[in-house]
């Protein structure tokens, strides 16, 4: 059998690293998605549970001929959308080197130099961000789950005893509230629905006209909460709000945290990479003072999906306290500092993949120098396509440039000050066309109830020319609609 195997991975490896190659030198070419509908989809895939084994290589043509042509082409310099960026070879490959050992990260006696590197990388993350050697942290599967754990641990503090008897049985005052901005995550309101708060105790704080939450605003909604006889718990300020990049007043969000005594947590899923650049650093001042930050690598840190991480300022036994466990097939009589690496008695995930591989790999592969030249090369790649935008006439931006985001709206002269429907609607046109074209993709969303154009500049291989060539497909497609 062993020798099977060895046969499989030496052919299987050719293909697809053969395969790899040609697809990483098409990606300026490629479309960037399948013209194919989802009901198309569904019935190039409608197929039979199987009963009989076929050879990895009709399945690998299978997936050459059918997966890959219909996949969003994320990797692409011309992917303007989420932030999903393209990931870095090495991260590709630690992730085929973390499957092949396929360690299992939740104890450390099952996966020793996996865990030990897992909270390595985690203190790395816990320095970038600025916190001291007293923090700590755990691996998660991306910002929703960081989210998720991070209002736990502060529900646990604000609501005593809930852990172990629940929300009925702590001392806590009426209901747990939660704030944050209008531009938080949605992970957000699923949070305080599974811990039990409640979706209509997440207050979302109006924004300014930059679409920063408003700290006036906050502090009413702090003081009418208390006046009601509720239990103000956190306050979570964004550090690159995923609609619009920009990131919240977090100093003044830290002061006013502790003056109500709250636990004060980032969404620093995407700007957190803010601070390994020297020249940016200072746009998440105050991020050093949170009980607790999210950050996701999976984004502006280029490795590939999924691999996240929340950081608590106090350490690992803030984390311990809300989530320590010792299942009784892993209740060895061996204490020791070896436990203090079974990392499951740290977060919410129990079997954990060797996520941090890829990330101890990228950071040793390119530095903080590295990372802080492509995030400062994007920024201004994206200050370039917003001073494009201000040129054109039928443009208008909405908001301004704070990381690697530009929003703005197609708004031509006949019809700007009409209805919003009728805008809202351009914007979704505009946005369809350039998706049907294959040239690019961008998204839209919402801002301040009105819709926009959505550009994110993820891919360290995107370069001035891809930006003008999109700057003139938005001239071209939006002159169609105009006609």
């Amino acid at each position: 059998m062993k020798e099977l195997l060895i046969a499989e991975h030496e052919e299987m490896g050719k293909r697809v690293l053969e395969w790899i190659i040609d697809y990483v030198r098409s990606l300026d070419e490629a479309r960037l998605c399948s013209e194919a509908s989802a009901g198309d989809l569904e019935k190039l895939f409608d197929e039979r549970l199987p009963r009989d084994g076929m050879s990895a290589e009709e399945i690998f043509e299978r997936f050459k001929r059918d997966v890959a042509p219909h996949s969003m082409n994320i990797p692409s310099p011309r992917y303007f959308g989420l932030f999903n960026p393209t990931p870095l070879a090495i991260g590709v490959w630690a992730d085929v080197l973390a499957s092949t050992i396929n360690q299992n990260g939740a104890v450390w006696r099952n996966s020793p130099s996996a865990s030990v590197i897992e909270a390595r990388v985690l203190r790395w993350l816990c320095e970038i961000v600025g916190y001291d050697e007293k923090s700590f942290g755990t691996m998660t599967s991306g910002g929703s789950e960081a989210n998720l754990v991070a209002l736990k641990c502060a529900r646990d503090r604000a609501a005593e005893g809930a852990r172990d008897g629940g929300l009925r049985s702590s001392t806590m005052r009426g209901n747990l509230i939660v704030y944050a901005s209008e531009q938080c995550h949605y992970s957000f309101d699923k949070s305080v629905d599974i811990l039990g708060m409640g979706r209509a105790n997440l207050r979302k704080i109006e924004t300014d006209d930059s679409f920063h939450i408003r700290t006036d605003a906050l502090r009413r909604e702090i003081e009418k909460d208390l006046r009601r006889g509720d239990t103000p718990v956190c306050v979570a300020g964004a550090a690159g709000a995923t609609s619009t990049g920009v990131i919240d007043p977090l100093d003044e969000l830290a002061d006013i945290s502790e003056e109500y005594n709250l636990w004060f947590h980032v969404d620093a899923a995407y700007g957190g990479a803010l601070a390994l650049s020297e020249k940016h650093r200072e746009k998440l001042r105050g991020i050093e003072r949170a009980d607790s930050v999210t950050i996701d690598p999976h984004k502006w840190m280029f490795v590939p999906f999924a691999c996240g991480a929340v950081l608590v300022r106090d350490g690992g036994r803030v984390l311990r306290d809300g989530f320590d466990i010792t299942p009784e097939y892993m209740n060895e009589d061996r204490g020791g500092h070896d436990v203090e690496f079974d990392l499951l008695r740290y977060g919410q995930l129990g079997t954990r993949r060797f996520n941090a591989l890829k990330i101890w790999m990228a950071l040793k592969f390119l530095g903080t120098r590295g990372y802080a030249s492509i995030i400062e090369r994007q920024i201004e790649l994206t200050e370039y396509l917003a001073a494009r935008v201000d040129e054109m006439k039928d443009f208008e931006r909405a908001g301004r440039v704070e990381t690697a985001v530009c929003c703005f709206r197609f708004l031509p002269e006949k019809i700007r000050g009409r209805d919003v429907e009728t805008e809202d609607r351009l914007q979704r046109d505009l946005q369809q066309r350039v998706e049907r074209s294959g040239e690019a993709w961008i998204s839209t969303t919402a801002l301040k109830g009105r819709r926009a154009l959505r550009v994110n500049i993820n891919s360290f291989l995107t370069e001035r020319r891809h930006v003008d060539d999109l700057v003139e497909l938005l001239r071209r497609e939006s002159r169609k609609i105009s006609e």
